[in-house]
C-alpha cells in the first residue's frame, strides 16, 4: 500500500527531522525522547549525577568561578540532540537549527531577558570552510522571537587559536587567553549566543571580553550542554 503522509512529507519537506513522520516540526514522540537539561549546575549548566541536591553548583564551579554568570540550555549533547545539532551545522540544514532553537526559546520564557545577545565568533577559516556560524543564526532567530536585540560585530575573534578539539579544560583556556575583544561598550547585561557547550572555555574567554568591555552580567545561551563523560569524577558538594 502506497503511503500518502510519506510521499506528501518528502513532496513538502513538512516532516519530523529524526523519524520522517509528517508534521511541520519534531513530533510528539521523538520531542519526548530528546534528552532534557533539567537537573544541571546551577552556574554551568553541567548535567548532574542522579541523587545532586537540584539547588547546587558542580565541583569545577565552586573550585574556580567561570566569568560568565549563568547558562541557559534546554537540552544535553546525546543522541538524537547531536544528530540535529550535525545536520544544522554541517548540512546547511538551518529548518533543524530553528526547530531546535525554539527550544531554547521555551527555556527563555520566565527569565530576566538580556539587553543584546551576541554569537560567538568562529574563526575566519572554519567561516570560509563552513560558509556560515551557526551563532549567529541561532542569534538571529532569538531576537525575532524574544523581541531582542543582537549584533553580530561586537564580539570580534582578534587572533586565531589552535583547534579546541581533543584539548582538556585547562589548555583549552589558555589556548583561548586573549583570542577575543569587543568594539564599543556594552550594555550591562548581555548573553552569548552558540550551538554547543563542551568545557565552557569558549564561552569563559569570550565572557572575559564583554566585561571589559562593561557588561556586568554575562549569560550564555546554547542549544545543547556537553556531560561529563566520566561520571565518577563528579563531585557536588
Amino acid at each position: 500500500m502506497v503511503n500518502i503522509c510519506s510521499i506528501f512529507a518528502q513532496l513538502t519537506g513538512a516532516s519530523c527531522p529524526l523519524c520522517g513522520d509528517p508534521g511541520d516540526g519534531i513530533c510528539r514522540r521523538c520531542d519526548a525522547i530528546l534528552p532534557r537539561n533539567t537537573h544541571a549546575c546551577l552556574r554551568c549548566a553541567l548535567p548532574l549525577p542522579p541523587g545532586a541536591a537540584p539547588d547546587k553548583q558542580c565541583a569545577d564551579c565552586q573550585a574556580q568561578a567561570p566569568s560568565f554568570d549563568r547558562v541557559l540550555t534546554p537540552l544535553i549533547y546525546q543522541p538524537p540532540v547531536d544528530e540535529l545539532i550535525a545536520g544544522f551545522k554541517y548540512h546547511h540544514r538551518l529548518a533543524q537549527g530553528r526547530l531546535v532553537t525554539e527550544l531554547l526559546v521555551e527555556a527563555a520564557a520566565g527569565t530576566e531577558l538580556p539587553a543584546l545577545l551576541l554569537p560567538v565568533p568562529m574563526p575566519a577559516d572554519r567561516l570560509r570552510e563552513r560558509g556560515f556560524n551557526q551563532a549567529t543564526e541561532i542569534a538571529q532567530h532569538l531576537a525575532r522571537r524574544l523581541n531582542l536585540a543582537w549584533s553580530a560585530g561586537r564580539l570580534v575573534r582578534r587572533r586565531a587559536a589552535v583547534p579546541q578539539r581533543g584539548l582538556g579544560k585547562q589548555r583549552r583556556r589558555r589556548n583561548l587567553r586573549g583570542v577575543f575583544a569587543c568594539h564599543g561598550r556594552l550594555p550591562q547585561h548581555v548573553a552569548l549566543i552558540d550551538d554547543v557547550m563542551t568545557t565552557g572555555a569558549t564561552a569563559n574567554a569570550a565572557a572575559q571580553a564583554v566585561r571589559k568591555a562593561g557588561a556586568q552580567r554575562v549569560d550564555v545561551w546554547v542549544l545543547a550542554r556537553t556531560p561529563r563523560s566520566d561520571v565518577r569524577r563528579w563531585r557536588i558538594s
